[in-house]
């Protein structure tokens, strides 16, 4: 597994952009499959809609279920909610 750059697709630059590493993005992914957060492929090139980070947003839960790092799934969470009112989210 390889790292992924995301941003929103509408940002300013300074905002509205992470980069994970494949350890994070690997704990990410398993994460959102326990609590059935639907996103498509993480893969460079996918633009993932607002209206699907909405669909994975509503079944997230606050707590993590087996991420033991609780402010990677806090930022994740935010970074999301971001990706919602910008467009979605571009992977690079």
């Amino acid at each position: 597994m390889t790292g992924v750059r995301l941003y929103w697709a509408r940002n300013d630059g300074m905002t509205g952009h992470v980069f994970l590493s494949p350890p994070e993005r690997s704990a990410l992914e398993r994460e959102m499959l326990l609590q059935g957060m639907t996103l498509p492929e993480l893969e460079p090139g996918v633009h993932v809609t607002a209206t699907e980070v909405d669909e994975a947003l509503e079944n997230a839960a606050t707590d993590p279920i087996s991420l033991g790092d609780r402010k990677l799934w806090d930022d994740w969470l935010a970074f999301l909610r971001g990706a919602s009112i910008n467009g979605g989210l571009l992977v690079r």
